[in-house]
């Protein structure tokens, strides 16, 4: 039966592959260049923020030009979904997205790991990010007491958590982290951080100039607006009641077709 399926499902993968088209090429295009347009929007707006209904709108239309880059656009781009238009800018190989983990890092503990060890304790980092215990096979330690308050920051700081992510804590509390490679990666963090940094809290409220105050206020409501919509949004994906979870024994034997049968949000 699990087989049966599984050809099912490759037919049906087949059929959408082969529909795709121009009316798909539009509307990544047309979704990008709205995006785009909402963030200049956005920033133009707020040099007008010392009145307050130039603030909300600019701060709003900021955020969810960012959600937008984020998890319509920069996700799925990443994953590769529009690299069949063999387009150089929309190319999983080249987008670098808009939040402060580096692309490369992201493609390989989403992409490939997450997407590989869906739901597999101790592959699949999704499960907690790390920080959190979401599943009862998961061992309980004292540590976990705290999970509200490293919740709440969590949802707040949500982009900086996802910029760790492909770090692999639990790895690194292991000692099993290779210190180069956690070097490397630690590199590719700080600059991309920093000019995400100098981007929304340097040089745009320095352009704005005597409301460099409020344009940085609303920097600040942007990313936090984005990373809480983010949070809301990845958290009931991958953490509803009933999600199942696998051990490292259970994926021994496994086919490609027998891989993947927890719960994946995509």
């Amino acid at each position: 039966e699990v087989e049966a399926l599984g050809r099912e499902l490759d037919e049906l993968r087949a059929e959408i592959e082969a529909s795709r088209g121009a009316s798909d090429a539009a509307y990544i295009n047309r979704l990008i260049t709205i995006q785009r347009r909402l963030a200049a929007a956005g920033r133009i707006t707020l040099f007008a923020s010392r009145w307050k209904p130039a603030f909300l709108a600019g701060a709003a239309m900021l955020g969810i030009a960012k959600i937008l880059e984020n998890m319509e656009i920069g996700h799925n781009v990443m994953h590769g979904q529009w690299d069949w238009m063999n387009d150089p800018e929309i190319h999983s190989s080249n987008w670098e997205w808009d939040t402060a983990q580096p692309a490369e890092q992201w493609k390989h503990s989403h992409n490939y790991v997450h997407h590989q060890f869906t739901n597999v304790l101790g592959y699949d980092n999704d499960i907690g990010y790390g920080i959190l215990r979401m599943a009862r096979e998961q061992k309980w330690s004292p540590y976990n007491l705290g999970q509200p308050i490293y919740n709440q920051l969590l949802a707040t700081l949500f982009e900086w958590g996802v910029a760790l992510h492909d770090l692999d804590i639990e790895r690194i509390r292991k000692g099993e982290k290779d210190p180069k490679e956690m070097k490397r990666q630690l590199k590719q963090i700080f600059r991309k951080g920093r000019n995400q940094i100098l981007k929304d809290y340097v040089v745009y409220p320095a352009l704005a100039g005597k409301q460099w105050k409020t344009v940085l206020k609303a920097n600040v409501a942007a990313n936090i607006t984005r990373n809480l919509w983010s949070y809301v949004i990845i958290f009931c994906g991958h953490f509803p009641d009933g999600a199942m979870h696998f051990t490292e024994e259970e994926i021994e034997d496994e086919t490609r077709r027998l891989a993947g049968r927890g719960k994946d949000s995509g």
